[in-house]
């Protein structure tokens, strides 16, 4: 699903790091655009000022995002969290997902499922309107689902891997239909979609972010990329601008859930390390809801006015080879580095918020098993492989580059150490290249890194999520560039099996075989900590990662009498 660079900072994760300010200063709030954009003229928001809302003052609530510039804003083409985030806010799917990622209604109020599990018709709530005033359809739906199979949206995007179900989708990949004969307006209000085979997580899968309405006259007049300046569509939020350094949205007050109580969002991205500087705008008072780093956590514990949450999602972070790059091409070569990581001792250099992976799929997805099935921390085992592949003192391994993502934060760069030096035990050169987000996310989707450090958060609850997503041959998020025909077939099996358990035996089947050719080492399943202003309400958390944050349902609570204060939990 969502990608976010590995860090031992919050969460271990700075893809999801996330600052909100709430800024007293008088901007517009739908259309109109604002006199003054938080990132233009500074290159920071406005600071030194306090995000409580003063008794009795009125005028627009305005909350900021600290985090790395999206890569796009065409919902098709999401695949990494900064994306998602902001799409999550201007565009709205088919189904939503609830706190217990059971479905609910979004775009469609109501649906039925016949007996055999392969029709699906979805009634589409009555006043749904894009942010250009025209009212949503039942066609808008047929484009858009049909738009994830078309180029650059299949290969790039991730919503037509979990999709392929729909009947007609291999004719129309082939060129031999016009269109997806599985999906099809019934009238303005009612969509069906019918699939070849039952698939489970279908509703799920509705709720991706990558199937957002879209507005078809839009890409006609204008082509795809018109999106990426102009995107409209039927969210709680519509988007104003885009600089440099920030994506501005207004609140739709058309919003067929009801207006949000946030009347702006700013996501900006500063220059620097994103998470120190978020929590110390949570300290200062001009943050009111920031990621914390892990080694921060005692710090606010102890900080009044402040409520610290652990967010546990389904998260894997680890340790990624390109299988196709010597000498990473080499199983034997592969399986030395996952023996030679010295993932336990890495652990316990800082426990705090991680969990030690035993396997791919996260704790809480269907399939998890703690049995362990990764790789020992073996060093003899691990120069043993290396000899058998013909390297040695006569014929050293070649350096390889781990591609990380920049930080400043002492205690990952140590952490990083750690890493390096247990490789160089058993022979590797590793040069760890911190670069920005976006050079980073260049170099593993174009397939550049031979080592890169990533973590994987589910887009769904179900094992597809990981096992498919990341290790299918013909994945789009396979960047390991793994080819494994009988993984292929097993998980073919898996997702058209309609007995749970043998869909369940040969999942774990898969996942067993990608482990034992090792073309990534698991690390941990990391945990986020939070920090929260007291006064702040209307926070859900929900597995699927922080990006889902439904921030149309933040608001501030009315000021409470003195010395009523939340501390923060421990």
């Amino acid at each position: 699903m969502k990608s976010f660079p590995t860090q031992a900072g919050p969460r271990a994760i700075v893809g999801a790091t996330l600052v909100i300010l709430a800024l007293a200063v008088a901007v517009p709030i739908v259309w109109k655009r604002p006199t003054a954009d938080p990132g233009a003229s500074s290159g920071a928001p406005v600071t030194g000022q306090s995000t409580a809302p003063t008794p009795g003052r009125s005028g627009p609530r305005i909350f900021c995002f600290y985090q790395e510039a999206p890569t796009t804003l065409d919902p098709a083409l999401a695949a990494d969290a900064y994306s998602s985030t902001v799409i999550a806010q201007v565009y709205s799917p088919l189904v939503g997902l609830t706190s217990n990622l059971e479905p609910t209604p979004q775009v469609s109020d109501s649906w039925t499922i016949s007996r055999d599990g392969k029709t699906y018709v979805f009634h589409i709530r009555e006043g749904v309107r894009f942010h250009s005033g025209r009212e949503v359809t039942a066609d808008d739906f047929v484009y858009t689902l049909t738009r994830c199979f078309q180029e650059p949206f299949r290969s790039e995007g991730l919503a037509a891997g979990y999709l392929d179900a729909i009947n007609g989708v291999p004719e129309f990949l082939a060129g031999k239909a016009s269109t997806i004969r599985g999906i099809r307006a019934i009238d303005a209000k009612h969509l069906e979609i019918r699939l070849s085979r039952p698939y489970r997580p279908l509703l799920s899968a509705l709720a991706l972010d990558q199937t957002s309405v879209v507005p078809r006259e839009l890409m006609d007049q204008h082509g795809n990329a018109i999106l990426e300046v102009n995107p409209i569509g039927c969210g709680p939020f519509r988007y104003v601008r885009r600089t440099e350094r920030s994506v501005v949205l207004a609140a739709n007050p058309d919003y067929f859930m009801g207006r949000p109580a946030i009347d702006s969002l700013v996501f900006f991205t500063p220059i620097g390390d994103v998470t120190s500087q978020g929590a110390n705008a949570l300290l200062d008072g001009r943050a009111t809801l920031s990621t914390l780093p892990i080694d921060r956590v005692e710090e606010f514990r102890a900080q009044p006015g402040i409520t610290m949450l652990r967010w546990q999602d389904l998260t894997l972070a680890f340790l990624g080879m390109n299988a196709t790059m010597p000498p990473l091409d080499d199983a034997r070569v592969r399986r030395a580095i996952a023996l030679a990581l010295d993932r336990q001792g890495m652990l316990h250099f800082q426990p705090e918020g991680k969990t030690l992976a035993q396997g791919i799929l996260a704790p809480g997805v269907p399939g998890y098993s703690p049995a362990t099935r990764t790789y020992p921390h073996d060093l003899a085992r691990a120069k043993e492989l290396l000899r058998e592949a013909g390297y040695g003192p006569a014929h050293p391994l070649p350096a390889l580059k781990l591609y990380k993502s920049v930080t400043s934060n002492a205690a990952v760069r140590a952490l990083d150490s750690l890493m390096v030096h247990s490789l160089a035990d058993a022979g590797f050169q590793v040069q760890i290249q911190y670069v920005t987000w976006k050079v980073l996310d260049d170099a593993i989707t174009g397939r550049k890194a031979p080592l890169f450090s990533l973590s994987w958060v589910a887009d769904i609850p179900d094992p597809d999520t990981f096992l498919r997503a990341l290790f299918y041959s013909s994945s789009s998020t396979n960047y390991f560039r793994y080819r494994n025909a009988r993984v292929d077939s097993l998980l073919d099996a898996a997702r058209s099996a309609e007995d749970p358990k043998v869909a369940q035996a040969a999942y774990q089947q898969a996942e067993e075989r990608i482990l034992r050719d090792a073309p990534f080492v698991p690390l941990y399943h990391p945990t986020n900590f939070i920090g929260l202003r007291s006064d702040v309400v209307g926070l859900q958390m929900n597995p699927l990662g922080i990006s889902t944050l439904a921030m149309e349902k933040l608001r501030f609570a009315e000021p409470k009498a003195d010395g009523d204060h939340r501390k923060a939990s421990r």
